[in-house]
């Protein structure tokens, strides 16, 4: 069995709409995993022990769970719960979207938590302690300082994480999301050809994973122009996002 050029072009635009509900998926989780990850970061950063308990809690159990349990859970769990059931929470889990919504935001938002507190214990504990030695607060020093630097030390991790969440969307076809790799899926058992359905939708992942690429190697050079980081992290050769990937 070879690729099948004209089956491919065929299929094409059933391809692009799957894309699409991909694409779909994967923006709310993204936004929704940050604003998520953010707090619990700063929990986990805290010198309070409960707040460090809770915020570890947190991401063993979405770091250590497979998001396709975790998607598993919510579609078919929730609903059997009476106050999801019998309230105006149903029309949330009712729909397989939004369970794929909820499932991978806390999946990623376990994972970005430690990508945030890498970024943030990154930054030289010397450059803040002489900010702090020129009389800048402590929410100065976070602000115009850590935060600035984490970004940018974080950024790279932050993209292995967002193109492993972008292909790991493809579990959202076991809960009837008709994501690319359902619509691929659905076209081999019509036509009986393996190939060409998947090698395209891999073709289309591979795209995807380019342009993230693409995009996050000109906001590190951005961020880097007024930069001069110790160990190499950009010379001649290019950026770290490059060498890395």
């Amino acid at each position: 069995m070879s690729y099948d050029f004209a089956l491919a072009w065929r299929i094409l635009p059933e391809l692009l709409q799957g894309t699409a509900v991909t694409l779909a998926v994967v923006a709310l989780p993204l936004v929704f995993g940050m604003l998520i990850s953010v707090p619990i970061t700063l929990a986990r950063l805290s010198s309070n022990p409960v707040l460090v308990s809770a915020a570890w809690s947190f991401t063993t159990v979405f770091r250590g769970a497979p998001a396709l349990v975790v998607v598993y859970l919510i579609y078919y769990g929730a609903p059997t719960l009476g106050f999801v059931r019998n309230t105006i929470l149903w029309a949330v889990f009712s729909e397989p979207y939004y369970c794929a919504v909820i499932g991978l935001t806390l999946n990623h938002a376990g994972f970005l938590t430690e990508v945030i507190r890498g970024a943030l214990q990154a930054v030289p504990h010397n450059l803040i302690e002489a900010a702090k030695s020129l009389g800048l607060t402590r929410r100065l020093v976070f602000v115009k300082i850590t935060v600035p630097l984490a970004i940018r030390y974080g950024l790279s991790a932050y993209l292995n994480e967002i193109i492993l969440f972008v292909k790991g969307t493809a579990i959202v076809g076991a809960i009837t999301v008709t994501d690319l790799l359902a619509v691929a899926n659905e076209t081999v058992s019509t036509t009986y050809d393996l190939i060409t359905p998947l090698v395209s939708a891999a073709v289309i992942y591979w795209v995807l994973v380019q342009i993230l690429r693409a995009i996050f190697i000109r906001l590190e050079r951005h961020l880097s122009q007024h930069l001069d980081l110790d160990g190499g992290t950009r010379d001649d050769r290019g950026s770290s996002i490059g060498r890395s990937l």
